[in-house]
């Protein structure tokens, strides 16, 4: 779906060209089930990539549909297929159709179609919300399908774990049998500038109350990240799954290819970093240049003082280049987007967290300090601070929080504290971590190239020994933290 006169070419309206071969794969994989009488909607028909395909496969052009909002993209494909028609799939109402297949725009709610429709699809989509425009096409091509059809797309893999689409996962298990999920290639649409990572979700309608056992036993086919499109028929990390595991997860997450004891973990956890820690997100300035100075700019001067906030950065410890006035309510009084939270924990020696990257790293923040909306979390004692500075680093943690939680390239402090939490059962290991990542903190205190892989490694082997993980499973995590840009 496009609504701009440069179709091809113009990405504003979250347009991207399918590859080829993802094209074929999708066809292919609903072609058997397109008999006599059978009705297929691309309800974002675009260039009509999927339509094409199809008609070569040998289905009958009177069988395939497809809508759109752009005059111009329907004038092309009328040429060629005769059900092509100039409609919004999200607002006006059309019949129900026996199979969707397509892969609807991918854009946030900044985009000009959002913000000219926002009233109207809110009320519609509810609970849904109107956050992208992918969640919505799923969400309607369900509400268009016929019982016991098949939706098959490719879209955005952040709807997988994201809070947001918390709802959009609960309808989608309240109303049909996951059939498949494949985490396609990263790099599937770079060719067009987008780093955007997606998946191949493909859902049989099974509605109602008296389906729920029918949906709870069906038994899902997950595929993890594949390397490229030649692996789409033949993956290397293929599991099944019954999908009740999906309804045992916090927020209903839906997991892929993650370690059986991760899950095992995380679903019968009694503590979570949360519950062990507090704090969150603290000073959004509204205006950093306003209210943020470099370090060179007020060194020395004591009514300033260090202000840790988001982005990517190094683990353990790193210093902050930013500074920021003391006098916090002060600044709140001046500006009204100058937003305070979490201000018991204001000046006291904490953890600040990354927020962004694909890597997740935590580091120690000393004592005097601000910090921003990046998560930051404070414990009771420096043995506990320490110890959970080590957990964070680890890469159990790493694998939880990026494979499992949030699956995107942004973690916020509501993901960070949902990652589960467990102590060592002899209280000398606690200590040997805590002294272990004390020494590495103070060593990069003097020297920020210091380099920790050895005590890293260390750490790591104790921390898979504390959270049970077996052999096999480490194998998977280690391979996920080396390769996270091409895992994750």
């Amino acid at each position: 779906m496009t609504n701009d006169h440069n179709k091809h070419s113009n990405r504003t309206n979250g347009y991207y060209k399918t590859p080829e071969k993802t094209v074929e794969y999708i066809a292919n994989k609903i072609k058997l089930k397109i008999k006599e009488g059978i009705k297929v909607l691309d309800p974002a028909v675009g260039d009509g990539v999927f339509l094409q395909k199809l008609s070569q496969l040998g289905i009958n052009k009177k069988q395939l549909f497809g809508h759109d909002i752009n005059p111009e993209v329907i004038e092309d494909l009328k040429r060629e297929f005769p059900n092509i028609f100039l409609k919004d799939s999200l607002l006006e109402e059309y019949e129900r159709f026996d199979i969707i297949i397509g892969n609807p725009p991918y854009n946030s709610n900044e985009c000009d179609y959002i913000k000219e429709n926002r009233k109207v699809l809110k009320k519609k989509f509810g609970k849904i919300g109107a956050i992208n425009l992918y969640p919505l096409f799923i969400h309607e091509g369900i509400e268009r399908l016929k019982e016991g059809g098949t939706l098959c797309m490719i879209v955005l893999d952040s709807f997988l774990t994201n809070i947001y689409y918390k709802p959009l996962r609960e309808y989608i298990l309240n109303t049909c049998r996951i059939s498949e999920i494949l985490l396609a290639p990263w790099r599937l649409f770079h060719d067009q500038k987008a780093d955007v990572r997606t998946a191949i979700i493909t859902l049989e309608k099974c509605s109602g109350i008296e389906k729920l056992e029918k949906r709870e036993d069906n038994k899902m086919i997950l595929i993890d990240r594949v390397f490229n499109e030649d692996e789409y028929l033949f993956p290397s990390k293929k599991t099944e799954l019954n999908q009740i595991e999906f309804n045992k997860m916090p927020d209903k997450i839906f997991f892929v290819g993650t370690a059986p004891s991760i899950i095992n973990l995380i679903k019968s956890s009694n503590l979570t970093v949360g519950d062990v820690s507090g704090g969150g997100t603290g000073i959004s300035t509204g205006n950093d240049k306003r209210f943020l100075r470099r370090k060179s700019e007020v060194e020395g001067n004591p009514n300033w003082t260090g202000f840790f906030k988001s982005g990517k950065r190094n683990p353990y410890y790193y210093e902050t280049n930013f500074y920021i006035e003391k006098d916090w309510k002060r600044n709140s009084k001046l500006s009204k987007t100058f937003m305070i939270r979490n201000k018991d924990y204001f000046f006291r020696e904490g953890i600040t967290c990354s927020s962004v990257g694909l890597k997740f790293n935590a580091s120690y923040m000393p004592e005097g300090n601000l910090f921003g909306v990046n998560t930051n979390l404070f414990c009771k004692s420096k043995e506990d601070l320490f110890y959970l500075l080590g957990f964070l680093n680890s890469k159990v943690a790493q694998y939880i929080s990026r494979q499992v939680i949030n699956r995107t390239n942004n973690i916020s402090a509501r993901y960070v504290k949902m990652i589960p939490y467990l102590e060592p059962k002899d209280e000398k290991i606690k200590n040997k971590i805590s002294d272990i990542v004390k020494g590495i903190v103070e060593e990069m205190m003097k020297n920020q190239n210091f380099d920790f892989s050895e005590k890293q490694k260390v750490l790591d082997d104790l921390f898979f020994d504390i959270y049970q993980v077996d052999e096999k499973d480490k194998e998977k995590i280690n391979d996920f933290c080396e390769n996270i840009f091409e895992r994750i």
